[in-house]
């Protein structure tokens, strides 16, 4: 069985596209199941409560603890994680199932997060192509490499097999990165992890602008801080590539014209900033 774990922390109000299209999936409905670990402050729609799925109210704002009590509660030995405002290919669960099923040496798999257009604003629609478009993602399977950022698994689309994520669980002092931070321990630990683009899954970006360039100042800053824990090189001058590829991308033509290249720009700046707060990151551990 595979257990759907979504983490609902925030844009609760996205759930709804999320769930239909995990209920639209061609796999058999019997042999998944789906879990919706939510805080207490976040509000969701009444219509979840149409879907056969299990609800459980947690105290924690963090969505790594929420993956990590989801995983203790699921009844599945493959674990698949998504977020409000995800929505899923109709193929994703039986993807995930092949992916495992001929791979029986691979711990875990994840796919792309392509861009939204059906569904937010404008800003919405241009953060979620920025975000697919900066990512590199593949269009072959790969298995992971320490450091190739490009292959690892992000929460949005990802599947672990539940016994290798026993001893390991999601890092709740990390806000978003976790998923990172779980990879790298993973392949510390000769996990094989592997990037399948058959695994499609589009997202939806927060709706205000505010919350969107904080979500990027959290990444760089966490970025930073999954390179002091993990590189054995953690240069100065590799902070502030950053900011020279920002000010490139500004200066090539765009097709989606200035708003696009501003909205880039603002957010190559909150994610730079967070990355100098994060070169300055102590951990006593």
């Amino acid at each position: 069985m595979l257990s759907v774990i979504i983490p609902c922390q925030e844009d609760g109000f996205f759930l709804v596209p999320t769930l239909k299209s995990i209920f639209s999936n061609v796999f058999p409905v019997k042999d998944f199941e789906v879990l919706l670990i939510r805080s207490e402050n976040e509000c969701v729609s009444e219509r979840v409560n149409g879907f056969p799925i299990e609800q459980y109210v947690v105290a924690s704002k963090s969505q790594a603890q929420a993956l990590n009590w989801g995983v203790e509660a699921a009844k599945g030995d493959i674990i698949c994680t998504t977020k409000p405002g995800c929505i899923v290919s109709s193929n994703w669960l039986e993807a995930i199932a092949v992916s495992l099923r001929r791979n029986p040496d691979v711990d875990g798999v994840g796919g792309p997060v392509l861009p939204c257009w059906e569904c937010g604003t404008k800003i919405q629609k241009l953060a979620s192509q920025i975000f697919y478009e900066e990512q590199g993602f593949s269009n072959s399977a790969t298995i992971t490499m320490p450091g190739h950022y490009q292959t690892y698994l992000h929460s949005t689309n990802s599947a672990f097999r539940k016994d290798a994520l026993k001893s390991l669980e999601f890092d709740v002092c990390f806000t978003y990165d976790y998923d990172f931070d779980l990879c790298w321990k993973m392949l510390q630990n000769n996990k094989r992890l592997m990037y399948n683009p058959e695994m499609k899954v589009q997202c939806v970006f927060p709706s205000s602008l505010r919350n969107l360039l904080r979500r990027y100042y959290v990444w760089g800053r966490e970025k930073a801080i999954l390179r002091k824990k993990y590189s054995s090189r953690s240069e100065l001058k590799s902070y502030f590539y950053t900011p020279y590829n920002a000010v490139r991308s500004f200066l090539q033509p765009s097709l989606r014209g200035p708003t696009k290249k501003l909205l880039r720009l603002a957010q190559h700046a909150a994610y730079n900033l967070g990355n100098i707060s994060g070169y300055g990151y102590t951990s006593e551990a």
